[in-house]
């Protein structure tokens, strides 16, 4: 049976900007470039791919904006390959799962994998300097469970803690990003009742992770989040 000549769709050449992202891309992902590589200036680079410096300099523009380069300019400048920076992970990540409408419930439910995992890590990565702020943020919170959307960032900043003391920073940002899409869900549920029974499981959370008692803590973590995603009617919480 041949196939209807209606059915194809006509194809488009690929820009040559395109294409230099993409080699970029490529090298980077197989190890040929590594952060803080120097890779040329803009006219050097318009002379290897065979382009013109607009067709470069359109390319420099999207792989600056996606963090894969810097350009720098000036006697020592030229294009560099970026360092890495989670937290413009983060920000972006959140920015496109605001985008996409992502459902409160599918984020919590990532949020309570995530949160499991790292308060399991943190349970057997946590320094002294770590336990100290897992304390101090403790004690903050529990002064604010009258103080409504205060408490919240409060608890939110213990949950962060947890996440830094797990010293893997792929969770960390991840988590970061889904709390950002769900801060004002729990702006919004937060009452005093709620925040003193949120302390009362961080305190555990704590004691589990300063016995260096993974299982625990990964438990009593994954309990946590899931009592908050059980009670969550994504209807009523996103208006």
């Amino acid at each position: 049976m041949t196939a209807s000549a209606g059915a194809w769709q006509r194809i488009r050449p690929v820009r040559a900007s395109d294409e230099i992202v993409r080699q970029f891309r490529q090298a980077l992902f197989e190890g040929q470039l590594r952060a803080g590589d120097a890779v040329g200036s803009e006219q050097q680079l318009a002379l290897q791919f065979g382009v013109s410096r607009t067709t470069v300099r359109d390319a420099l523009r999207s792989l600056e904006a996606g963090g894969i380069v810097e350009i720098r300019t000036g006697v020592k400048g030229g294009v560099r390959i970026a360092q890495g920076d989670p937290n413009r992970f983060a920000d972006a990540l959140a920015v496109q799962l605001k985008l996409v409408g992502l459902d409160p419930r599918d984020a919590l439910a990532a949020q309570m994998g995530l949160e499991w995992v790292a308060a399991e890590l943190a349970a057997s990565s946590a320094s002294e300097a770590d336990l100290a702020e897992l304390d101090k943020l403790l004690e903050q919170a529990a002064g604010l469970v009258e103080a409504g959307p205060d408490f919240t960032t409060s608890a939110t900043a213990f949950h962060e803690a947890v996440a830094r003391a797990s010293h893997n920073w792929a969770i960390e940002t991840s988590l970061r990003a889904i709390r950002e899409v769900l801060h004002e869900l729990h702006v919004q549920n937060t009452s005093a009742g709620r925040a003193r029974r949120v302390v009362s499981t961080h305190r555990q959370i704590f004691a589990a992770i300063r016995a260096h008692d993974a299982e625990l803590a990964g438990q009593l973590m994954r309990t946590h989040i899931g009592a908050t995603r059980n009670r969550t009617d994504a209807v009523n919480l996103l208006r």
